[in-house]
């Protein structure tokens, strides 16, 4: 009951969103698929803004994305729709710039997506694979930004291994024992030429809906006052579109914008004259700022933020513990001083080990946050506090597939909660939107009309 469509796994912008919300938030992909089926989404402005641009000049329309049906960041689905829209609209020059996944799903899942989407580009008759990026790449939120260079110089300049169809690379990856997520970004090429790179007057749409990932490649593409890495030449006339709004730095024209949303739990705090903490390493940051506030960049008056930096490895299997122990110290030392009233804490590392599908590190991972947890919990009880514990989405309990082989992607497994609080008794089911009536409660705050979420509490 997060707002996406039933049997779909949930993702930490989902759930995030929906915890601060204290109601049920219909997401992005529910959204544009509603969108896709009644119409609306071959009239949409944005989309049709970035139509008429290409029509116009004479010139070609790019398509970048992750591809896969994972649903956490994109849907394939709506990247055939974008195809099937601009033939619809008599536009002949159409490149996709392909970014596998290997996260969301199946590590190895890439081939399917790209038969899937090369027969919908033949029986269309429009669209052409002109590069191939591993996520790790295209849609880095870390700042590794020698990362992101690779995957905006194969769209930008077609720099790169140079392959003659988006199958080969993935064979020449798996033979080197590279998966989805790390293809190494590369350029496709006929006769000897590659097929496309962005150029003057082309229209861009980024069809991600999920913010957080496309945010540094969007910028990339659209700041003009750049300097994270040397762009080179830039094509000039360029029109961007995002499917959803990345974040207010990104200069783009938004297919979906968001729904505004009032009385969401940070604003009820506030109102109620209480000191907040947000607090989270980098990779989970923004879930307990922007997406807890619904979308919001700005602080709320009173709410406080502390945000740790993620170690610099290239993979969290190599440091399982990354910043959990350096994020239950800076909050512990909050808790004993008393500065603020209510917490909002996320610790990354079951969701973001968990990704690798390696049971050891997910382990140490686990233990790390069950160390610093417990520190924090205890600080807490000791100030005469309660704590309510739970996850967002499920991962890390699963590592291994049925066949064997290790599970990386989210899964659907119902959640636990604990309440720390003596004497209170939790009422059967529940959703992640009852989380925020449920602190209301233990603070003795009044829940507003709009947060259609109930208290967890049995009275």
């Amino acid at each position: 009951d997060v707002g996406l469509p039933d049997g779909q796994m949930g993702n930490s912008e989902v759930g995030h969103t929906n915890i601060g919300a204290g109601r049920i938030v219909y997401q992005s992909l529910t959204r544009i698929d509603k969108a896709i089926l009644d119409g609306e989404f071959e009239s949409n402005p944005a989309l049709n803004g970035a139509f008429n641009h290409v029509k116009e000049n004479g010139s070609a329309l790019h398509l970048f994305g992750l591809l896969s049906d994972g649903g956490v960041h994109s849907h394939i689905n709506h990247l055939l729709a974008l195809v099937e829209t601009a033939k619809a609209k008599g536009i002949d020059k159409v490149y996709i710039h392909a970014f596998m996944d290997g996260r969301d799903v199946d590590p190895k899942a890439g081939p399917s997506y790209i038969k899937t989407l090369e027969d919908k580009l033949a029986e269309v008759g429009v669209g052409e694979i002109a590069t191939v990026s591993g996520r790790y790449y295209a849609m880095d939120r870390d700042k590794r930004w020698e990362r992101v260079k690779l995957a905006y110089d194969a769209i930008a300049h077609s720099e790169g291994p140079q392959f003659e169809s988006a199958q080969a690379v993935i064979e020449d990856s798996y033979a080197k024992d590279v998966t989805d997520e790390f293809v190494i970004p590369s350029v496709i090429v006929k006769d000897g030429k590659p097929v496309a790179k962005v150029e003057d007057n082309d229209a861009i749409i980024f069809f991600n809906f999920r913010p957080d990932r496309a945010i540094q490649l969007s910028n990339a593409f659209t700041d003009k006052e750049w300097t994270n890495f040397d762009r080179g030449a830039r094509a000039t006339n360029v029109k961007f579109v995002t499917m959803t709004l990345y974040n207010p730095s990104v200069d783009a024209e938004v297919a979906f914008p968001p729904i505004p949303m009032t009385n969401v739990l940070g604003e009820v705090l506030s109102k109620a004259g209480l000191a907040q903490l947000r607090i989270a390493e980098t990779e989970k940051y923004p879930h307990v700022t922007f997406f807890m506030n619904g979308g919001r960049n700005e602080e709320f008056p009173g709410e406080n933020r502390i945000l740790i930096p993620s170690p610099k490895v290239a993979t969290y299997d190599l440091k399982p513990e990354m910043s959990a122990y350096e994020v239950g110290d800076a909050l512990y030392n909050s808790i004993i001083n008393d500065e603020n009233d209510a917490i909002i804490l996320n610790f990354a590392n079951p969701d973001m080990v968990g990704h690798s599908g390696m049971l050891e590190p997910t382990i140490k991972a686990i233990e790390a946050v069950d160390e610093n947890l417990g520190k924090v919990v205890d600080a807490i009880l000791e100030k005469g506090g309660s704590a309510i514990i739970f996850a967002d989405h499920g991962n890390s309990e699963t590592m291994i597939t049925p066949e064997g082989t290790p599970h990386t992607a989210h899964t659907t497994v119902p959640v636990p909660v604990i309440v720390t609080k003596k004497g209170v008794t939790l009422r059967e089911g529940g959703r992640l939107a009852d989380v925020a009536p449920t602190m209301l409660d233990l603070l003795n705050v009044e829940k507003p009309e709009e947060m259609t979420g109930e208290s967890l509490i049995e009275k």
